[in-house]
């Protein structure tokens, strides 16, 4: 994981007091980009936080219902080591187009002292710290707070989601790769006016939060086996993405429109215009995938596509989703074209 260049960076903020937050369900909600929806919980995490797209993650909480106390600290890079005293830590990347997150309770409306934080523009990193998950039902007034500590700095390179400390008796969450593949690829391309939603529409900056102005980014995955990555055309409905071979470790990712579109009437807007450039090099620690120059907000989906396509090569968990509602955009216009 790289740390911003000195460009990006920015002095350590002041760290936020402690502030109770109302949870439920043994939840609290973090975002960049408040009332964005994403994947559901329970498809990409582990027992402290699960990740939701782009821009935003659930943190689990011991408590059910009731109030747990929470403070953000912003730092000018990674941290040298993983401070003690925490019973849980882990950490995820996400996208922060304005500069600004919130961290806010499902219960009531987030804590003034919690909403809106300066954070750095672009890629950031999250390092999220427990300790003290009690649920209220074993919890004594002798027990001490439950307490949650963000650490955030800038990174110009999208890594995997990473357990750096594994919670006393936490719940092992299955993986749904391929679930998380397919919502990944939806979310990318873009939907035409009348296509049945399986997702809400793609956010889209506006002027106060338009990311032109942002470097493009480096998705980054490591495997400690063997991996390949065949020069191939990869299906997406009306689209299609190219990997062109440039030279033994270099190929060239495209977005085009697809020789056989399947919706009557074709998509032909692509989610990125630039090509980037993906590279597999190989070390004593194993194989490294980096996919460079991509866009910051679509940092998060390739990240989750290059995952499944890593473990399960020429698998394309979407396939089916965009032929059903392929299928179903095509049946009204056969029905008018059979009316006498």
């Amino acid at each position: 994981m790289a740390d911003a260049g000195s460009g990006g960076q920015r002095g350590e903020g002041p760290v936020s007091d402690w502030t109770r937050i109302a949870v439920s369900y043994c939840q609290y909600d973090v975002s960049t980009v408040p009332g964005e929806t994403g994947m559901p919980i329970y498809t990409v995490g582990d027992s402290l936080l699960h990740l939701g797209g782009p821009y935003q993650f659930t943190g689990f909480c011991g408590t059910h219902t009731g109030r747990i106390e929470a403070r953000v600290r912003v730092l000018p890079g990674p941290p040298a080591e993983v401070k003690g005293g925490w019973d849980a830590i882990s950490e995820a990347t996400i996208w922060s187009p304005r500069g600004l997150l919130s961290l806010v309770g499902l219960m009531g409306g987030p804590p003034n002292a919690l909403t809106d934080v300066a954070v750095p523009r672009g890629l950031i990193r999250v390092r999220v710290h427990a300790r003290d998950r009690l649920h209220e039902t074993v919890r004594t007034d002798d027990d001490p707070p439950e307490r949650h500590e963000l650490h955030i700095w800038a990174v110009t390179e999208e890594s995997r989601r990473r357990t750096v400390l594994a919670g006393p008796g936490g719940r092992v969450w299955e993986q749904k790769p391929s679930t998380a593949a397919e919502w990944a690829l939806l979310s990318l391309v873009p939907r035409p006016s009348g296509r049945a939603a399986m997702l809400p529409p793609p956010y889209e900056p506006d002027d106060d939060d338009d990311d032109a102005d942002l470097d493009r980014v480096t998705v980054v995955r490591h495997r400690p086996t063997p991996v390949e990555i065949p020069a191939v055309v990869l299906p997406a409905g009306d689209l299609a993405i190219r990997l062109d071979r440039v030279d033994d470790e270099t190929l060239r990712w495209t977005w085009t429109t697809a020789d056989e579109p399947v919706f009557p009437d074709p998509l032909v807007t692509l989610p990125d215009d630039e090509p980037s450039t993906v590279r597999l090099t190989s070390g004593p620690a194993g194989f490294t995938l980096r996919h460079e120059g991509v866009r910051g907000r679509d940092a998060f989906a390739l990240g989750v596509i290059w995952d499944h396509l890593l473990d399960s090569p020429g698998s394309y968990p979407w396939i089916e989703t965009l032929r059903r509602q392929a299928a179903e955009a095509t049946a009204p216009t056969e029905t008018y074209r059979r009316r006498p």
